[in-house]
């Protein structure tokens, strides 16, 4: 025995080293990593029965009520936009779907966001928070290739790195992660913004007891595009149509003043993904555009100048949102809804 282990010394203590730093990093991830909204969220989309799913971002999380989608389209919705969520971010969230509801998907409505294509990626929590709480499967080592590996990819396997300035919370954190509720992947274990509500099915509720934050958009800068996002557009759509899935782009309504004040900015955007989605045989609906006579707002609808809105705004939305979409899929919308000149609609700066 003994002559055993110094003729393999090295190769037990290299063993013994990697086992330790393993133990540690598992035993640090249980410690401090928080529970999510998302964990809930991929849940409930493998569980709850559902003919429509919508992916995006968080304009979508908070502006986009999936009761108020499902009056509209007559049909069960999952809403699957998360903050931080790219479009390889989507691809991989539809596959997964697939995967468990596949006879049951007929449409997927992909809520596009410019600023995502603006090349500002959050290496750290926020880039990495869909990766992290997709489900254990074959799937996701193909996810890991595709997003991880031409980015930020030690986060995934450090991940508690992004928490660690919540030490002082570890006491409360293992009483929630030996919970029922934990267990059951319920939201009520989930640290949110004392003014949000999680509703289900992927929506995020915004009181208006929240003062509005100055946060703003980004500009649309033609050097910065992130040409990545339009290929799992292309991906997203090639899929639906593989399947038979009705697919349309939108992009939520957002802050007026802020569509004003960068009307350039959106602009532009409209027009890459209105030429994009053409090029695809796919309707897109910018809502961005759409008359104050069939939705009016002003900007204190939403909680921040980027353009997420308060829940009651959302609900409201949600209701002509749905209509455009339920009219486009069954003989095509039948109002003139939309202002395709954006500075015709809000005025000069």
């Amino acid at each position: 025995m003994v002559n055993y282990f110094s003729r393999h010394k090295r190769i037990i203590l290299a063993s013994l080293f990697i086992m330790l730093v393993i133990v540690i990093n598992s035993l640090c991830n249980y410690l401090l990593i928080q529970p999510g909204l998302s964990r809930t969220m991929f849940y409930e989309a493998k569980k709850q029965d559902y003919q429509c799913m919508v992916l995006g971002a968080s304009h979508g999380s908070y502006g986009i009520d999936p009761v108020t989608l499902e009056e509209e389209t007559g049909l069960q919705v999952m809403n699957m936009c998360m903050g931080g969520e790219y479009m390889y971010d989507s691809y991989y969230i539809l596959k997964y779907a697939l995967a468990k509801k596949k006879s049951d998907l007929k449409m997927v409505i992909l809520d596009i966001d410019y600023q995502y294509f603006m090349n500002q990626h959050d290496e750290s929590i926020l880039f990495n928070t869909v990766y992290n709480a997709y489900p254990k499967s074959l799937l996701k080592l193909d996810y890991f290739a595709d997003k991880m590996l031409r980015e930020e990819y030690r986060g995934t396997f450090l991940k508690w790195t992004n928490y660690w300035q919540c030490y002082n919370k570890i006491g409360r954190t293992i009483k929630k992660k030996t919970s029922k509720e934990y267990r059951r992947y319920s939201s009520s274990v989930v640290d949110m913004n004392k003014n949000d509500e999680y509703k289900g099915r992927g929506f995020v509720y915004r009181k208006r007891t929240e003062a509005k934050s100055t946060t703003s958009c980004l500009d649309w800068e033609d050097e910065k595009l992130d040409r990545d996002q339009e290929e799992y557009i292309r991906k997203i759509v090639k899929l639906c149509k593989k399947y038979n899935i009705s697919i349309v782009f939108t992009t939520v309504i957002q802050d007026p003043q802020t569509v004003k004040e960068k009307s350039v900015s959106f602009q532009k955007a409209d027009n890459y993904i209105r030429g994009l989605a053409e090029e695809l045989d796919v309707e897109y609906y910018n809502f961005n555009g759409l008359k104050y006579e069939f939705f009016e707002r002003d900007t204190n609808d939403f909680y921040d100048r980027e353009g997420h809105m308060y829940g009651d705004t959302a609900v409201r939305f949600t209701k002509i949102y749905g209509q455009v979409i339920n009219e486009s899929f069954n003989g095509g919308i039948r109002n003139d809804y939309f202002e395709s000149d954006l500075k015709a609609l809000y005025g000069e700066v």
